[in-house]
């Protein structure tokens, strides 16, 4: 499942926070991956390849996917599941994994507009993961404020910028999404806000919270409110969920994407860490990269001690 907002302030303060939802744990490693690596898009002779031109901080999960993370250019990249999802069809252009889907953009590009002119440019396939198949869609900001929802759809690739992709859950697709709002009472309609667990009323909760987040002082203030909205979307243990019996929030993060700093805190854990992006490359004196467990029960504050040297498993 999961959520993400977005927080652009009238101050200039760019924030992403997100949480990730499931009925187990993903397994995640934070990684440091410096500018440089060659990287392949998907299985099979038509893969796209590239060599990364921006170093990252990201998020893996079950060692096959970049769950979310942020580059040197200030652009913040994630996917969340989307059911929906229907990939593309075979033509002449290089197929990109969806678990790839992520990382590309944070190795290539440096703003949302990049990330979209380069759309066109590769086919979203399915790579699926421990045997099974994965509907996604992608969320990106960048350091100006600007944001977009990436979904591909039966109908086709489906592009939401500015406001529209301010927040995302999962299914239906945003414009299903963002049309239920005019149900509930915030957005006048006659429905009260809805505490369920389920993806619109995530939404609906995280985008009426989200309207309600008063100007942060500063960007410590600003990380702290999102976070808030984004708790205000958590699913928490134990909370019944079909068909899974249980769908809690395993962890949840925040990025400053200005500074280049992620902060991470599992539920299971009652404090954060956090990494600064370039003190994290300062810490690769040979261009490789490197990684740390963040659910090592002795971690809190800032980890970049605790990176160490790791081949990248996907």
């Amino acid at each position: 499942m999961c959520s993400r907002i977005f927080l652009s302030t009238a101050s200039g303060v760019r924030v992403a926070c997100r949480t990730v939802d499931w009925y187990v744990s993903d397994e995640p490693v934070i990684w440091a991956l410096p500018a440089g690596l060659a990287r392949r898009g998907a299985p099979g002779a038509d893969a796209l390849e590239w060599t990364s031109r921006h170093a990252s901080l990201v998020v893996s999960g079950w060692d096959a996917v970049t769950s979310e993370g942020v580059n040197d250019a200030g652009l913040a990249a994630h996917v969340l599941y989307l059911e929906d999802s229907e990939w593309e069809a075979p033509d002449h252009r290089p197929a990109l994994g969806n678990v790839m889907w992520a990382q590309w953009a944070l190795d290539t590009c440096a703003t949302v507009g990049e990330v979209l002119a380069s759309l066109d440019s590769v086919r979203i396939v399915d790579a699926p993961m421990r045997g099974t198949s994965f509907g996604m869609h992608l969320a990106v900001e960048d350091r100006h404020g600007d944001a977009a929802v990436v979904e591909v759809l039966p109908g086709g690739v489906v592009v939401h910028e500015g406001a529209e992709a301010r927040v995302v859950t999962n299914d239906p697709p945003l414009d299903m999404q963002l049309a239920c709002l005019s149900r509930y009472a915030p957005f006048g309609g006659a429905d009260a806000l809805p505490g369920d667990v389920d993806p619109i009323s995530r939404f609906v909760r995280g985008t009426y919270f989200l309207d309600h987040l008063p100007e942060p002082a500063d960007a410590d203030e600003a990380l702290a409110g999102a976070v808030s909205v984004a708790r205000s979307m958590s699913v928490p243990f134990g909370a019944p969920s079909e068909p899974f019996g249980t769908y809690p929030t395993w962890w949840v993060s925040a990025t400053d994407l200005t500074a280049g700093r992620f902060i991470f805190q599992s539920t299971l854990s009652p404090f954060a860490v956090w990494l600064d992006l370039p003190d994290a490359m300062a810490r690769s004196s040979a261009g490789q990269p490197m990684a740390v467990d963040p659910l090592q029960p002795d971690l809190a504050g800032d980890i970049v001690d605790r990176l160490l040297p790791r081949e990248l498993p996907y």
